[in-house]
């Protein structure tokens, strides 16, 4: 395990907006970073990452929190693991005591998984090199294909033997245990003798990784022709492996894909290994199944420029139709190279030179949209009927296109295409953009619903009384000068001696003073937990926390709220609109500002909290109306919140 000082030395040396911008392009805007998120889709960018206070914050889905967090959400690692990931990346030596056999029982279930699929992988590409049937089965293969020796070494290919229960056995001596192997998906239950088996047996492996290169499981190709057998056999899905979010090669291909602008999209993944060896480097592979959401914004990470490489045959061809609707419905341009009938990016490669290989694809990039068109008016010929539904097809892809300009362009170069008039083509357009706009409109009530769903079921464990708007803004608020003025000071007005005198405080130390004494309730059951951290740490120690403390817990809820109250503090801005009509323009950093947010919150929140109380104290007068107590007490309510009334009318909020 590691320890609480190495866990600070590494949240010490991280720095947000290296950890994010390994997998996230960021563009620098004022004091903070922006892009596109990662966790959603969207076109234009809501994802902030501030450095000066080392979070990540995204105002369209949500999500934020540190680069811990930021590694466990996007990389589905264990808070260990990104601990590591983070010690390794800022080169921070840890020590970790060996796990025992209770720790490894206890061992996060991904990190058992990450172990296994990593164990296998040195164990396929040892047999590769090392076993007679490795050598002879395996290497021939690769050779055949004329994969090289550093292409296996930088794949990590691979053989898996065999007979029947190869890994299995070795994994078993190797200390897993057999729920974990079959949870890994690399070994398999005999339903009638129970035991044990491969999944892979007599077959190449070729290891898939995530983005930063850890294995998440395995395609394996048979080598002999029985038709009786799948040509490739592909590990299940896992907690460390969804297909969906996952593509091949991306791991070695995202720094030149961003560097050159351009993916190259192909579907097998010997395709991408050849193409990587003849230096197309910003290469990935879809495997054979179809495309994902996921997947795109996976690649509009690096680059909004897609190359598809699929067959020239009409099979290739409809697979690469399909994909172009979610490439240009997330703005990006789409191309396609087709090779000659009977190749594809693996054959063609193999049969060229280098040189050869990467003219033939700077040559042959068509645009999808223009190729699409003429596509269509050689299938529909002479029949207006078929020609009119290709037409209209097309029309619906390029109303996906969120970029006028690129759309009007469109038209015109198809209306050329079809000889057809732009008016018409402009008309049914419309129609399509119309279509859209329902449709977006009717997915985006169901996507409400479903967050607040989801909302219901992360605070289902925390009971908590009915909250009005009103309410949840006045916590809110609370907790955003908690956590905005952690570092400032205060000059606030008290009553010393019967006297009206300005004090200078510590801006949290007030604020948390007043929340306890005036009895501010939290009905949120989010915001409560975390005011109870604050009012826990004060009571016991004097010491008031820090908003960074709480986020290293890990709370995926809480830091999500964090971040965002610490990232909103840091978006304030003020209107351009104020100098030139001559406005006085106030310094939102200045201490009259700050006085006057903190002043105006807790007196908002004060001013509620009596109208409450001097609610219920009418109920009581009204059955027990003789009760003097209760009487005088509203009499006294009655001025305190008159005098807060005159104070917020005179505020400058």
């Amino acid at each position: 395990m590691i320890s609480r000082q190495d866990i600070d030395r590494i949240l010490d040396a991280s720095k947000i907006e290296e950890v994010v911008g390994d997998f996230v392009e960021l563009k620098k805007r004022g004091a903070n970073y922006t892009a596109c998120c990662p966790f959603h889709n969207e076109k234009t960018p809501s994802f902030h990452v501030n450095p000066a206070r080392g979070i990540f914050k995204c105002f369209g889905c949500g999500e934020g929190g540190d680069s811990v967090g930021f590694l466990m959400k996007h990389q589905h690692y264990t808070y260990p693991e990104a601990l590591r990931y983070l010690a390794k990346k800022y080169h921070i030596d840890i020590k970790e005591e060996e796990l025992s056999p209770e720790q490894i029982k206890e061992q996060n279930e991904k990190d058992i998984l990450y172990h296994i699929n990593e164990l296998a992988c040195k164990y396929y590409y040892d047999n590769l090199f090392n076993s007679e049937e490795g050598q002879s089965i395996g290497l021939s293969y690769f050779n055949e294909r004329q994969i090289t020796r550093k292409t296996i070494d930088t794949w990590q290919l691979g053989y898996a033997k065999q007979k029947g229960d190869d890994f299995t056995q070795y994994a078993l001596k190797a200390g897993y245990k057999e729920e974990d192997l079959i949870k890994s998906g690399i070994c398999l239950k005999n339903d009638k003798d129970g035991l044990l088996y491969d999944r892979f047996r007599g077959r190449v492996t070729f290891p898939v990784y995530n983005v930063s290169g850890r294995v998440l499981g395995f395609s394996a190709r048979i080598l002999t022709n029985d038709k009786t057998k799948a040509k490739y056999v592909n590990s299940p899905e896992s907690p460390i492996y969804i297909k969906g979010k996952t593509l091949f090669g991306l791991n070695f291909a995202r720094n030149e894909m961003a560097k050159q602008d351009l993916c190259y999209l192909v579907e097998g993944n010997i395709d991408a290994i050849m193409m990587s060896q003849n230096e197309v480097k910003n290469v990935v592979a879809s495997s054979g199944t179809a495309l994902t959401e996921d997947q795109i914004r996976m690649i509009k990470r690096y680059t909004n420029n897609v190359a598809v490489l699929y067959d020239g045959d009409a099979a290739g061809i409809h697979a690469a139709i399909r994909a172009t609707d979610m490439f240009l419905k997330e703005g990006m341009h789409i191309s396609i190279v087709l090779f000659p009938d009977g190749d594809d990016p693996d054959s063609f490669a193999r049969k060229h030179t280098q040189d050869e290989f990467q003219e033939f694809l700077k040559t042959n990039a068509q645009n999808f949209i223009i190729y699409r068109t003429n596509l269509a008016l050689q299938e529909a010929q002479n029949d207006p009927i078929k020609k009119a539904a290709l037409v209209k097809d097309i029309l619906h892809s390029i109303s996906l296109i969120p970029d006028l300009i690129e759309r009007t362009t469109y038209i015109q170069q198809c209306s050329a295409i079809l000889n057809m008039r732009e008016e018409v083509l402009t008309d049914q357009l419309n129609k399509e953009l119309l279509h859209n706009i329902h449709i977006a409109n009717k997915e985006s009530k169901q996507n409400k619903e479903e967050i607040q769903h989801q909302a219901n079921i992360n605070t289902s464990e925390t009971p908590s009384l009915e909250l009005t708007s009103k309410e949840e803004n006045l916590e809110k608020n609370l907790l955003r000068i908690l956590v905005s003025y952690e570092d400032k000071t205060t000059n606030q007005s008290v009553l010393i001696n019967n006297k009206t005198e300005r004090r200078l405080f510590s801006a949290t130390e007030y604020i948390l003073n007043n929340i306890i004494t005036n009895e501010l309730p939290f009905k949120h059951p989010l915001y409560k937990k975390i005011i109870d951290k604050y009012i826990a740490c004060y009571r016991q120690d004097g010491k008031i926390l820090k908003a960074s403390d709480i986020l290293k817990e890990g709370d995926t809820n809480i830091n999500n709220i964090l971040s965002t109250l610490m990232m909103e503090s840091s978006r304030i801005s003020i209107s351009d609109n104020w100098i030139s009509k001559g406005m006085s323009v106030p310094d939102i950093n200045s201490q009259q500002v700050i006085d006057s947010d903190i002043k105006y919150t807790i007196l908002s929140a004060t001013l509620h909290r009596l109208s409450i109380m001097m609610e219920d104290l009418k109920n009581q007068m009204k059955e027990n109306p003789h009760d003097d107590n209760i009487t005088n007490t509203f009499v006294s309510l009655t001025i305190i919140r008159n005098n807060i009334a005159k104070e917020l009318n005179r505020c400058a909020f």
